[in-house]
């Protein structure tokens, strides 16, 4: 692989995480409802990937086969649910904590890959998924009178349970994203950005009868949030993403992905003085291991 190409692509990638880690500031900073942050994100994003899919001459009549655009449909659809389910997850628990849950993603990647080939997860996998669930348990810091009353119907969701919720919907965002990954495999010939560009246009669509006009942006600044949200954080960023991917290896790939959750983390101190306790710090290394684990497919012997 050529040096410099590998140099570019991973000055892309790192540049595209640590935009990535910043998205919860912009969402939460911009004071709009999720529906209307999604949708502006879909109509800035779609503009900026339109102009540069035309200038470049990936929008072409051989990726417009019903086949392929219905699966790019339904991609889109997932893709954009998962946004929705992750903006939603902020107002539960702090970005920073929903984008490390979020950061489950490969793991049910390999799980669905299993289902879907029925093959018995190997026991390595198992231990991995298990420390995972163990860090996420100790990010939100729940206490198991707090499930159980989850469990049993009884849970004051103003309270403790809150973090449940968002938990459960920043999974959901992962889960979703997961769908969204397998879709886009079975379309691997069609250039990623036209992909991307698609999928947007169809959250546009999706969420035009969600969209509260009565309660637009009022300040300029909440205006800018929009626009870096879209143009920046969704159309660059998924420009630059995917140009690295062509790249650079796999490892590397799964060594800088990394960058996002870390950066969502200190974003979060930074923006707004968001603290995680050891618990929560001890959290977070045991889901950002299990996670590093499954990608490189460590191996853990269990025989006596």
């Amino acid at each position: 692989m050529n040096r410099s190409a590998t140099s570019v692509g991973t000055i892309e990638l790192v540049l595209a995480m640590i935009l990535s880690g910043t998205i919860g500031y912009f969402v939460i900073s911009s004071e709009q409802s999720l529906w209307n942050v999604v949708f502006f994100r879909c109509v800035i994003g779609a503009t900026v990937l339109g102009v540069y899919a035309y200038f470049s001459g990936l929008i072409r009549r051989e990726f417009f086969k019903r086949s392929v655009l219905w699966a790019i449909i339904l991609g889109g659809i997932t893709l954009v649910s998962n946004w929705i389910f992750l903006f939603a997850s902020f107002h539960y628990i702090p970005f920073s904590i929903a984008t490390v849950a979020y950061h489950m993603q490969p793991l049910f990647l390999v799980l669905a890959g299993a289902l879907i080939t029925r093959e018995k997860l190997s026991s390595s996998l198992l231990f991995w998924l298990s420390m995972a669930f163990i860090g996420l348990f100790l990010i939100v810091e729940l206490d198991l009178k707090a499930i159980a009353a989850l469990f049993a119907g009884d849970a004051d969701f103003s309270s403790e349970p809150s973090a449940i919720i968002g938990l459960l919907l920043a999974l959901g965002a992962a889960l979703l994203y997961t769908v969204t990954t397998l879709l886009t495999k079975k379309f691997s010939q069609v250039p990623s950005t036209f992909v991307a560009l698609v999928q947007v246009v169809i959250g546009v669509f999706m969420l035009l009868p969600f969209m509260d006009f009565s309660h637009l942006p009022t300040q300029t600044s909440q205006w800018i949030d929009l626009l870096v949200l879209g143009a920046v954080l969704t159309g660059f960023m998924y420009i630059i993403m995917y140009d690295s991917f062509q790249k650079l290896p796999t490892s590397l790939i799964a060594i800088l992905s990394f960058i996002y959750p870390v950066t969502a983390l200190f974003v979060d101190y930074a923006a707004f003085s968001t603290q995680i306790s050891l618990w929560q710090g001890l959290g977070v290394l045991l889901v950002l291991l299990a996670v590093c684990a499954v990608k490189f497919d460590w191996k853990l012997s269990f025989k006596h």
